[in-house]
């Protein structure tokens, strides 16, 4: 299929392009600097998955499946299929990003329509919002380790001052507020920029780790996996327990993969968010899961408990070993531990919500305006409450994998087998009736209807885990299974309903017949005379023969314009 030549220069790009020079506006309901596909000059990622691995949800997440009645073993092998499955939908998800260099909020547009994107971009942000908050709280108490080792017991026995109905103590309270105020820094930072943060996080992290499952592992004399089992599952109990401990597993990952898009827009090259990236997830993943799993059984039989936070376990080693060599290991694992969630918080959620609400309101938020908002507004959530008597809100939160997973099936089924990998990106930001993406009065019916029909197997189980006597063993089961269970109904419903009805790959007047697997990705999403934006105006392709298409004085070009209009 014939491609169109781009211009090589910006100064070729802007005497092609119609500019408003009565406003100069820079934004529209549909567009701004951070919607628009990332730049060459920002596309500088080239490996995020390996740090963030090794933080304190992960190396917790073993007490789920030993809590529901697997041994050792059997949660390692839960586990590890969880990894490969989160692992093939990571690297399934993020490509649409790293070949067309869209985040979220503008794939969705492709999948769900130019209005109905909006929906499924507001759920996503509402859970990144809470999970902002309680992960913070979660580094709060590491730092209180860390300012434990500095202090003694000037920190560890500060005197109260808030009553029982606070929820908090305060110096927990003090500790908080002076991780949020270290995070907010970064969160002035903008994604294409914060790559130093995950480096650093990729290598001092995993040392942090290996360094306290080494010393419990001496301490305790081995690894006695055999002291954490509970009442064993047998039978069908036991696969329920099974398929339940990967749908745990599944559920620490769902908000991050959904997130693909919004991180592999900045890697350099499409084979940097590839099956190396892919692998390193499952194996990151996997070591850590031992390593909080082999460090909670090696230690379990002199300390006559089992601790699965990471701070409740370096605490447990101040508490009995309370000497310089202590406070210094104590230190340096605690700052490892807080550095990770730092990491955590910003790729899992700061950065997608701050993605999110430039989706929903582009001519008030940039991403780094919505990521300081969500800092903002995580406070409001009260997030040490939700840890310690919201119980039925945290239940509430949990479900999300029942909502999240059939999105991830939609959007790679329609990328993959019914776009066939073709996304064409002026349409992206076209919301004209009629247009490729405007669908029916601008949702996607199919779509809206898959997602509905997978949520709803899940539905009566959340309803049981507030009501346990008001559904049957069978939705509760279901529930327990939700993340893979959704996900493969939505998979199967947007498949066989688009053998149905078939979708519009290219906009009216262009022919799809010879168009191959990611065909436009050659292009970076446009066709030959495409106008490359409205923003708020067309700007027209300037037909100019001799630049070859996929050349890197081209794709400058092609990406200079959206950002210099």
């Amino acid at each position: 299929m014939h491609l169109p030549q781009i211009p090589r220069s910006k100064a070729e790009w802007k005497r092609a392009v119609s500019t408003d020079a009565g406003n100069g506006t820079q934004s529209s309901p549909w567009i701004n600097k951070d919607l628009a596909p990332t730049p060459p000059s920002a596309r500088t990622w080239s490996c995020y998955w390996w740090g963030n691995a090794f933080n304190a949800s992960q190396w917790s997440n073993g007490a789920s499946l030993i809590a529901v009645g697997l041994n050792w073993w059997q949660a390692l092998i839960s586990c590890m299929i969880a990894n490969a499955l989160s692992s093939t939908v990571a690297l399934a998800l993020g490509r649409p990003g790293a070949k067309y260099h869209i985040g979220y909020p503008v794939l969705a547009r492709s999948v769900f329509g130019m209005y109905g994107q909006f929906f499924f971009v507001w759920v996503r942000a509402v859970v990144a919002t809470v999970w902002f908050g309680v992960q913070s709280y979660f580094g709060s108490q590491l730092l209180s380790v860390l300012l434990r080792c500095i202090f003694g017991n000037a920190w560890w026995h500060m005197k109260n001052h808030l009553p029982d109905s606070a929820g908090i103590s305060s110096r927990d309270l003090l500790a908080f507020f002076l991780f949020w105020m270290l995070e907010m820094p970064f969160l002035a930072v903008h994604p294409r920029q914060i790559k130093f943060l995950f480096a650093a996080e990729s290598i001092i992290c995993p040392i942090a780790c290996v360094g306290v499952f080494a010393w419990c592992v001496h301490y305790g004399g081995g690894i006695r996996v055999d002291t954490l089992t509970t009442a064993p599952a047998h039978g069908g109990a036991l696969g329920w327990a099974m398929l339940n401990g990967i749908n745990s597993c599944l559920g620490v990952t769902s908000a991050l993969l959904v997130n693909q898009p919004d991180l592999t827009r900045y890697t350099r090259r499409p084979k940097d968010a590839g099956w190396r990236q892919a692998s390193s997830i499952f194996a990151s993943k996997t070591l850590i899961f031992f390593f909080g799993i082999g460090a909670t059984a090696a230690v379990q039989g002199k300390f006559g408990q089992a601790y699965w936070n990471q701070w409740d376990l370096l605490n447990a080693i101040l508490d009995r070993f309370w000497g310089p060599a202590a406070r210094a290991g104590c230190f340096f694992a605690s700052f490892g531990f807080t550095l990770s969630v730092l990491g955590v918080n910003i790729g899992c959620n700061a950065i997608p919500f701050g993605a999110d609400i430039t989706g929903l309101l582009p001519k008030a938020f940039t991403i780094v305006r919505g990521q300081l908002f969500c800092g903002l507004l995580s406070l409001a959530m009260v997030p040490w409450k939700l840890t310690t008597d919201g119980a039925a809100f945290l239940t509430f939160l949990g479900s999300y994998n029942i909502f999240i997973a059939p999105i991830c099936a939609i959007i790679i089924i329609d990328y993959y087998f019914v776009k066939r990998g073709n996304i064409h990106i002026p349409s992206v930001f076209n919301p004209s009736r009629g247009s490729l993406y405007f669908y029916q009065r601008g949702w996607n019916l199919q779509a809206l209807a898959c997602w509905v029909g997978a949520a709803v197997f899940g539905i009566p189980g959340l309803i049981g885990a507030y009501h346990p006597t008001w559904v049957g063993i069978a939705a509760t089961h279901i529930y327990e299974a939700g993340w893979v269970i959704c996900f493969a109904v939505a998979a199967g419903l947007y498949y066989a309903s688009s053998l149905v009805l078939t979708a519009k790959t290219l906009p009216d007047g262009q022919t799809p017949s010879s168009l191959e697997f990611e065909g436009l990705a050659q292009s970076e999403g446009y066709l030959p005379g495409d106008p490359l934006i409205e923003f708020p105006h067309s700007v027209q392709v300037a037909e100019e023969p001799g630049t070859p298409m996929g050349s890197s004085t081209s794709k400058d070009a092609a990406a200079s314009v959206i950002l210099s209009v």
